[in-house]
């Protein structure tokens, strides 16, 4: 994978929060989420762990479906402005996947790997029995859209992934 293929990469893999928007009978709702990118084949994923009582992954029976949008951090400069928007489908990662989503999470956030695996206090020990009981989720977009004001003013570019 190259800039090229997926000039959205550095700023897909170099943010750290996504917030998803899922849906259910009360309406909509969005929620933020620590993630770590990575690939599976050609196709974009986004790892992240969440509770299983959270409203984000109880709406999952439902309906899969999730909005994601992932935003650089604003600097005061408007023309600057980039971020990321996208649907596509949360699913629980199943026990094939697990190593994946574990390296890859813990490269990105090492600092949590460390917290889990020593937990220098007692709120750290609570942390890493939750993060342990966690579920952890795979966001995966069938659609992906760029903005990008460095470019141009609304300048937008979009990849279909199907």
């Amino acid at each position: 994978m190259s800039n090229q293929d997926y000039p959205f990469w550095d700023l897909l893999s170099g943010e750290s929060v996504l917030t998803l928007a899922t849906a259910d009978a009360c309406g909509s709702w969005s929620a933020p989420v620590l993630y770590a990118a990575s690939l599976l084949e050609t196709q974009p994923v986004l790892y992240f762990l969440s509770s299983a009582n959270s409203r984000h992954i109880k709406n999952l029976p439902l309906n899969a479906s999730a909005a994601g949008s992932i935003y650089a951090s604003y600097k005061a400069d408007w023309q600057a402005i980039q971020g990321i928007q996208m649907h596509g489908a949360i699913v629980e990662v199943d026990q094939q996947e697990q190593d994946l989503w574990r390296t890859t999470y813990f490269a990105r956030f090492p600092e949590v790997a460390n917290m889990i695996q020593s937990p220098a206090s007692e709120k750290e020990q609570n942390i890493a029995k939750a993060f342990e009981k966690s579920g952890k989720y795979r966001f995966t977009p069938r659609f992906l859209r760029v903005t990008d004001n460095s470019d141009q003013f609304a300048s937008k570019k979009e990849w279909n992934f199907d």
